[in-house]
């Protein structure tokens, strides 16, 4: 059996993983970059049989929009509803991938591998980690994980029963080098929350991912303990409509304290997008049904009484106008750097601006060090190879050094 990482040894993000046996190859994960890299990467140099997608961040998956239809993806069922989610509400057209479901802990087969997720603790739903299995060896991919999330009960049964005998552990290390950084519960996030809710007077605005399920959950419980309504968007409202029909526990926009901004300029991409698509005509009913939805001039007339999530907080604050306002700001703090990408700039005005206090409200989605160390030694690898992360030099020292295998873009290691 062959590794190849062709990208991920030396940077987060834009993961892809190749795995040969007998002639036959699969790809773990085919995603973009996240920042400025001089990596590249075409799927139409490589041969491989399928895919397989870990998550629907898009450093895991964005490639495969240029697969040849006919490859077969493999992926969790929330998860492409996400990424078909993520799309329509971006006007980009949807996928044309052949994709195919798995569930959590049920193997399939793609010959001569036989494949079992696992599901993870990460701040996206349905993320896995896989156990691939052929020739008699076994290799392990941890995707993107941690310890302190909602899931973090997942995570201790997954220590107490990890797959046995492996041969290669592929594992992430996003936050080494970054022990500087407090470890954080969503409990935690959610009590910073409240205090912030609790000592504003006027309208508070949130700025997260729609698809962080475990920090929406977070924001609507520190809404209601402080006396607010939660005021989300169409697209979180759609994301969090696809996960109460799996979850019972996800907050719905049909809750008494719950509403959704369906007018205005800061809704009219989201509105346009959804339209005339017949998918979402009777969601779009649901929420210009009475009592479900709330207009810019019904906040107007007494901001404080709301926590606003929106993607256009920019476009809020201009019709407000408030004297003073809070934003939680509950993402990376890299996307805050202005050379990031388009949108840092906005991100950096509004958080400059002189009617804002801006708080920084965050827990990471990957796993810190000691559970990067609890992970490795649970599963007890012959090998560990480092990937997306940018200090494989420091797995060296952190874990057993005999056991580490230090490799480099493009490179293969041979079980």
């Amino acid at each position: 059996m062959e590794i190849t990482v062709h990208r991920g040894t030396q940077e987060i993000g834009g993961s892809c993983v190749q795995i040969s046996t007998q002639g036959h190859s699969i790809l773990l994960d085919a995603g973009t970059p996240l920042g400025q890299t001089e990596s590249h990467i075409e799927l139409s140099d490589i041969e491989f049989d399928a895919v397989l997608v870990s998550h629907p961040h898009q450093d895991h998956y964005a490639l495969i929009e240029n697969l040849d239809p006919a490859v077969p993806v493999y992926i969790g069922e929330i998860a492409s509803k996400m990424i078909a989610a993520s799309r329509t509400f971006t006007s980009q057209n949807p996928l044309k991938n052949n994709f195919n479901h798995f569930k959590a802990w049920e193997p399939f087969e793609i010959p001569p591998f036989r494949i079992t997720p696992y599901l993870m603790d990460h701040s996206s739903a349905d993320s896995f980690g896989f156990l691939i299995e052929a020739e008699g060896k076994k290799v392990f991919y941890s995707g993107d994980f941690r310890a302190h999330g909602s899931k973090e009960k997942s995570f201790e049964a997954f220590l107490a029963r990890p797959p046995k005998d492996i041969d290669v552990l592929l594992m992430e290390g996003t936050m080494m080098g970054r022990e500087s950084e407090k470890v954080k519960r969503e409990r935690n996030v959610e009590e910073e929350m409240l205090e912030v809710l609790n000592n504003e007077s006027g309208p508070a605005f949130l700025i997260c991912s729609g698809q962080h399920v475990d920090r929406l959950c977070a924001a609507f419980r520190a809404c209601r303990r402080a006396g607010r309504i939660f005021v989300i968007d169409i697209y979180t409202a759609w994301i969090l409509q696809v996960l109460s029909e799996h979850f019972d526990t996800t907050p719905h926009f049909s809750l008494k304290d719950i509403r959704v901004l369906g007018r205005g300029r800061s809704a009219r991409s989201h509105y346009l997008s959804i339209k005339d698509d017949a998918n979402f005509r009777n969601f779009l009913r649901d929420i210009y049904a009475r009592g479900n939805g709330i207009t810019e001039e019904q906040i107007a007339e007494d901001p404080s009484r709301y926590f606003i999530k929106s993607s256009r907080v920019d476009y809020l604050l201009e019709a407000l106008n408030p004297t003073r306002c809070s934003i939680i700001y509950s993402q990376w703090r890299g996307y805050l750097e202005e050379e990031f990408n388009k949108q840092s700039k906005k991100l950096t005005n509004l958080r400059d601006d002189p009617r804002v206090d801006f708080h920084q409200i965050h827990t990471s989605g990957h796993a810190f060090r000691r559970d990067l160390k609890r992970y490795a030694d649970a599963i007890s690898p012959k090998t560990l190879v480092p990937i997306h992360t940018e200090r494989k030099d420091e797995y060296v020292t952190a874990f057993e050094p005999n056991r580490v295998s230090v490799l480099a873009d493009g490179e293969t290691f041979k079980i």
